[in-house]
Order: structure tokens, then sequence, then C-alpha cells
């Protein structure tokens, strides 16, 4: 009989700790189940950082954190060997007693997933509103230090959440040279998943293998095209990134201008704002050193009044009009890139990416924009710094407003508002940064002053859209904004489907926030009872059931997929919301803000910002191809964070949102043939519907302004099983099949120079090296 040996070592906090191996086979990592009150609640691996005195490699550790609530009520913790192997020593009857003069360790985690980022948590059990201190060292070189101080989504669960930290590792590092690095905390406890190995060259081993690999004599020889390939899809399915504090040193590595396109076309560039005449010396000086010759460049500095006219007159002979507002500076390449951009694209109009010179010279504080977004520019705008238009559009645009007799005041928001309005054509994003603002500029878009003239042009724009629409500050934030879009007299019936199998804690509130506590009037609610067993759960099915809400019995197995289509065929809404059980309502408008944005024109689905019981941000929009597959944004946010530009407090379009509350037409649903039932039954679903839904033409939009509570995976529960485990590697390659070739060129929503690092998360970083820069084209 094989034989193992491990141990618990301890309940320290929530977390539990312990170790297992196998004698015969030590470079086996063993997986380890966990059961309270002898009931089945985890899967671990064995394969961190042991204790001391446990024989082995020193990694044969392991280390899983409990839910607060299940231990509050268990009476005993026990472990083993996966798959029916035997029981560990050291089982813990709780209440666990103290063990006086030998007090816990600090519970720890340290995430590594490549680059120059360490993230993870730390806190004390003996004084848990402690943070603590960290360090990083190389053998005895102390290469930084930090603070576990800030939010953390491992910690949802825990009473405080602020025990994270998020560690930019020195740049000296990425040497392409093999280092090995300590992390611990101020007690000198070595954080589990310390040390971290890492060998990092920054523009990545497809950049290595073209700039180093030896050409064959016979091309059929040269295993080069292959090698790039796979190289590519390493750094796809496990991508580096490193902090925005490495700016400077990303930029000067990643923003390098590309070969010079002769490109013909004469640009107008047009001096806005105010400012002295050393401010406006800077942005003409920048011109002067443009790679694009000078007989291509004519500027023009008109007063605000006469914007207009100054338009009209020099805009019909110039290819391209290029706004500067004094004091910022077009990167030397910008003109050239701008004109090239336009004639690979054929736009109507377009935008590049840019940052902030700083006081020391170097560059700063990067706006890496998404894909052209009309739901974002209502919010802020964020295109103007880089923006270039072709001289038609502009003029179209000008037509436009003296034709609607609101040519005066002239400014230069009711000039972009204008643009947007008439939709002169495709837009398009040149993921290059080629603009730099101003040292004094806000660092960014959330951090500016109210402008009244934007205000009252978007509030125009908007009216135009969808008449009765209106316009208010977002709050804490004067430069950002909100639009309420008006819904009709006649609301449309809405059905909510609620699939559930017993989990009455969960279902009770749902239910109830949707009957009482949601204000809108023609609603249906579906429960779709998935072979319920529990007598209390099947006696509020039948209360329910008296007070209106439709209850349809599905005694089948578990899919996610199939029973939300089958209970969407019975449905008599218009419109269909998928929700979760364990969904909270917070505020009552919630419904009636998604059914606003969902009818506007050409917008397929509408998904809610949603929040972790202790207020952190468990949803804000999802991004694609993160680690090649998905991820939700914002899980590092309080829900009233401004977040990365001002994204966590403004809605936008996103490629996809999460299925545990969405709102589309019924329609559109049954179109798509609904969720995919056979490659993705439980997880993937709502992602890959999503992006069926941006096939065929419609826009999705998150929106912070429909806010309520999501206990996430709290009904179905984690992947702690290996059947389960298994299921979700199936789904995983299978959207991976499906959409990686699909999404080569990157989610249209998230620009290709930010993480798409799991561990970082979206917009916690910049990727390295940024997936390809390609112009982005989308539709007005």
């Amino acid at each position: 009989m094989k034989q193992y040996l491990g141990a618990i070592t301890g309940l320290h906090g929530d977390v539990l700790q312990g170790w297992a191996m196998d004698p015969g086979n030590p470079d086996l990592r063993l997986a380890v189940e966990v059961y309270l009150d002898h009931a089945f609640v985890a899967l671990v691996r064995a394969d961190r950082q042991q204790p001391a005195d446990a024989p082995g490699d020193g990694f044969h550790g392991f280390a899983v954190q409990l839910r607060p609530s299940w231990l509050a009520n268990a009476r005993h913790i026990a472990a083993r060997i996966a798959n029916h192997g035997p029981w560990l020593e050291g089982s813990i009857s709780l209440p666990a007693p103290a063990r006086p003069g030998q007090p816990d360790p600090i519970a720890t985690q340290v995430q590594y997933r490549g680059g120059l980022k360490l993230k993870g948590w730390a806190w004390d059990p003996e004084d848990p509103a402690r943070h603590v201190a960290l360090q990083v060292r190389e053998g005895e070189r102390l290469l930084l230090t930090g603070m576990a101080d800030r939010l953390h989504p491992a910690l949802a669960n825990r009473p405080t959440s602020d025990h994270g930290f998020d560690l930019d590792l020195p740049w000296e590092l990425a040497d392409g040279k093999p280092h090995e690095l300590h992390i611990e905390t101020d007690k000198g406890v070595p954080l589990d998943g310390s040390p971290i190995r890492l060998c990092l060259h920054p523009e990545g081993l497809s950049a290595l293998l073209q700039r180093h690999w030896p050409r064959c004599d016979r091309p059929t020889d040269d295993a080069l095209p292959l090698l790039t390939r796979l190289s590519m899809t390493q750094e796809q399915l496990f991508p580096a990134s490193v902090g925005f504090a490495h700016y400077p040193q990303w930029h000067a590595l990643f923003q390098q201008p590309q070969p010079f396109k002769d490109t013909p076309g004469k640009v107008l560039v047009v001096l806005l704002g105010e400012g002295d005449t050393q401010a406006e010396a800077i942005s003409r000086a920048s011109l002067q050193e443009q790679r694009l010759p000078a007989e291509q460049i004519q500027t023009i500095a008109p007063a605000e009044a006469d914007l207009l006219d100054a338009l009209v007159r020099h805009a019909p002979g110039a290819r391209l009009v290029v706004p500067l507002w004094r004091g910022d500076r077009l990167a030397a390449q910008a003109l050239d890139t701008l004109l090239a951009g336009f004639a690979e694209s054929g736009a109507a109009w377009a935008y590049a990416d840019c940052d902030q010179d700083g006081s020391d010279s170097a560059h700063r504080n990067p706006w890496l924009k998404p894909a052209w977004d009309e739901t974002l520019f209502y919010g802020m705008d964020i295109v103007s710094p880089g923006s270039a238009f072709a001289s038609d559009t502009l003029l179209k645009a000008i037509a436009y407003l003296q034709q609607a007799g609101l040519a005066t005041p002239p400014d230069w928001h009711r000039l972009l508002a204008s643009v947007v309005a008439i939709r002169a054509g495709a837009v398009a994003h040149i993921p290059q940064v080629l603009y730099h603002r101003r040292a004094s500029a806000p660092t960014s878009p959330y951090q500016a002053l109210p402008d009244a003239r934007r205000q009252a042009a978007v509030q125009w724009l908007a009216q135009q859209r969808m008449p009765g629409a209106s316009l208010e500050l977002v709050g804490g934030f004067p430069a950002l904004n909100r639009v309420r879009w008006p819904l009709p007299a006649q609301l449309p019936d809405i059905s909510l489907i609620v699939p559930t199998r017993d989990q009455l804690a969960l279902l009770r509130p749902c239910i109830e926030g949707l009957l009482t506590a949601t204000d809108y009037p023609a609603l249906e609610i579906i429960v779709v009872d998935n072979d319920s067993r529990d007598p209390a759960t099947l006696a509020y099915l039948d209360d329910i059931a008296h007070r209106g809400v439709r209850v349809l019995r599905y005694p089948y197995p578990f899919n996610y997929s199939t029973i939300n289509n089958w209970a969407i065929e019975q449905a008599r809404g218009s419109i269909v919301g998928l929700v979760n059980n364990d969904i909270e309502v917070l505020e009552p408008g919630w419904l009636k803000e998604m059914l606003g944005q969902l009818l506007r024109p050409g917008i397929g689905a509408v998904g809610a910002k949603l929040l972790w019981p202790n207020g952190m941000v468990q949803h804000g929009g999802v991004v694609v191809g993160v680690n090649g597959l998905a991820a939700h944004a914002g899980n590092h946010l309080n829900k009233d964070d401004p977040g990365y530009l001002g994204f966590n407090r403004l809605a936008r379009e996103q490629s996809a949102v999460t299925a545990a509350c969405l709102l589309v037409r019924k329609a559109d649903y049954q179109h798509l043939g609904g969720l995919d039932e056979d490659r993705f039954p439980v997880a993937f679903n709502d992602v890959d519907f999503c992006l069926r839904l941006g096939q065929s033409g419609k826009r999705l939009v998150w929106t912070p302004f429909a806010i309520l509570t999501h206990a996430e995976s709290a009904s179905r529960g984690q992947e702690d099983t290996p059947s389960k485990q298994a299921r979700a590697m199936r789904e995983q390659r299978n959207f991976i099949e499906r959409w990686n070739s699909c999404l080569e060129p990157g989610d249209a929503c998230y620009h290709p120079g930010l993480s798409a690092n799991y561990v970082t998360g979206p917009y916690g970083g910049l990727a390295i090296p940024p997936r390809q820069a390609r112009v982005r084209k989308r539709p007005a």
C-alpha cells in the first residue's frame, strides 16, 4: 500500500495550513481534500512552502482560506489525500484552543505570474486590524519594501479586506537573467509562495527570436515561423505585466516610432485653449520637430470666437485637421502616423493615446484608450487629446450646427458633439502614444474640473439620440457625467429568470428584493427549481407561487445554459433578464437604469455593477483575452472608487458582461440560440453569448448605475472537486478553440498595452510586451 506523509499544521484565522507528500515520488505535488464536519468543502494542491521540519524539497505545503461563515458553525476540520487517500494527522476541533507562547504565523499569500508585479495578501491573526509591512530581498540585498494595506478580492469574505498588496519590482530585474526573490513580513515570516523565481526580457520571446535566431541556408529548415507562433501563444496564455510606475521605461521601449511613411496630404493643426506665450511656444516647438515635412503642415491659432469661421476657411485645403491645446505637445511621429492611419483605415475621424509630461521630462500617466465608445464619451472626453479629423467631417459637423442654429457661441465641445452626432463614418483608434499633455493638466479625466460648455454639448448630443434624455453629474466627480435615458410611457414586460437548487438563505433575499424592492411594475419573475430537496426551500417556493412568482420545476442534472434557455422559451416578456439566485437588490431603480440603456439604438445587452457583500466590486465588466480567457474588471476596487481613468464610475461598452445579472431582448436571445448548452454548461456561457451578440452587430453596455450585491459562486460553489475541475478545463479549452483566433486583435474595449495577466487583473498594469497594436476601427 502506498505510504503518504503529511499533517495539518494549524488554522490561522480562517486559513488552514499543512503539508502532504509521497515519499516514493517526492516530485509529485499531491491534491488535498478539506472537510468540515465530514462534509467536503475545498480541494487544494500541496505545492507551496512547507514547514522547515517537514521532509521533502520544501514545497509540499498547502494553504486554503475557509469562509468565516463556514467556520462559525463547524465543529471539526480534517483533510486527506484526494481520491480516498489517507487522512492527514492534526485534525482540528473547533473552536481551536489558543496555544500559549506559540503565536500564530501571519496568514499570507504572494502571487506571481510573470513580469515585474507581485500581488497577494498578508494579515496577522493576533492583530487583524494591523497592516503588515513587507520586504523583498534578493540574497542579502533589499530590493523594496511595501505595506499590505490595499483591498484584495481573496479577502472579500473577511471582516476587513484591506490587507492586500501590489508591489512593483525594480525595472533592473528585466535583464533576461534568472533571479530568486524572497518576500517576508515585518516579523521575518516568509510569505506563502515565496521565494519566487523570474527570468524576464520585457520585449518577450517573440522579439528575441526575431532578433537572435540564426537563419538557415534552406528555407525549409527554418523553424522561426513555427517558434514565433508558439512564442506568441505562450505570451497570450501566460502574459507578463509591470506596474504603471514603470511607464517611462515601458514608453521608451515600446513606443518607438514606426518607420516613416511618405503619405500625401496637408495637415492643419489648430491651437486651442488658453495659455501664455510660453505654453504656445512649447506646442509650436513640437510641430517643428515633426517627421512630416514642414510644407505639409499648416498651423492656425484662432480666437475661440473665430474657431468655426477659421475652420471653414482653412480646412478645405487640408486632408486632416488636428487640434492641439496650448502647452501640450505632439510626439515627433504624430502627424505622419495619423496620416498613415487615415490612409489605412479610411475613417472619418480618429484618435490616438496620450500621456503627460513630467517635471523631470519623463512621460507619466498614460491614457491608454478603448476603441470608439459613444456610451463612454457621454461620461467624459478622452478622445480629444490625440484626435484628428478628415476635413470634410469637420465641415459637415459645422454645417449641421449651423442648420440647427447652434453654431454660436462656437466652442470645441459643441463641434466635437456635432461630429459624433452626424455619424460621418467609421472612427479609428490608433493605439500609440502620439500626444503629450502638459505637466499641469489633470493626471486622469476624473480629476478634471467641470466644464459647463461640455455639459451643454453632451446634453444636446444625448437628446439628438433620444429626445427626453437628461444629463447629471456623477457624485464626487464633477467632471464625469451620467445620462438618464428616457423610458417609454408603456413599459415593456420584463421576465427575470432565477435558477435555484435549495440555498434558501440566498434565494429568499434575492426574490424578496425583486418582489418588494424593485421599482418596475411590468415584471414577471420566473424561478426555475432545479430539483430542490430542502423542506424549507420547497415551502418558500410554494409561498412565492401564491404571490405571483412563476415557479417552474426542472428535475434534471444541472446545466446553467439549458435551464435558462428552457425558461426563456416560456417567458412572457419581450425583455428577459438572467439573474443568479445569489443576487440581492440594493436600490429600487436598478432595472429601469438597465432598461434605459438597452432601449438605445444598437444596444444588444446590458450588465450591472455587482458587489461582494463587503462593498468591493465583483463585476465591473468583462475583459476578454486575459490569460487567453476572460476576467472581471474592478475586483480590487470599492464601489465608489474611480478606477482607471474613472471607468468604475462610468457607463461604457464592454465586449462581454456577466449573466449573473444581464438584460437582453428575448428576440435577440432566441435568434442566437441562447446560451451554448453543449460547450458551456456552467462557465463561459455568458461570455460566449455576449461575443456572439457582438458579432451580430449589437453593442453591449455595462452600467455602474445599476448596483446589486452578488455572492459570487455561493450557490453553485467553487471548482473544488476533480469532476468540477475537469469540466471547467473542458469549458476553457472550448472557449479558446472558439474565440482565440477571432480575438487575436484583442478586446476592442480594452487597450492592447494594458495587462492581460489574471493575477494583475484588468487595468492593473502594463503588458510586456504589448499585444499587436493595429488600428482599431469601429462604426460611429
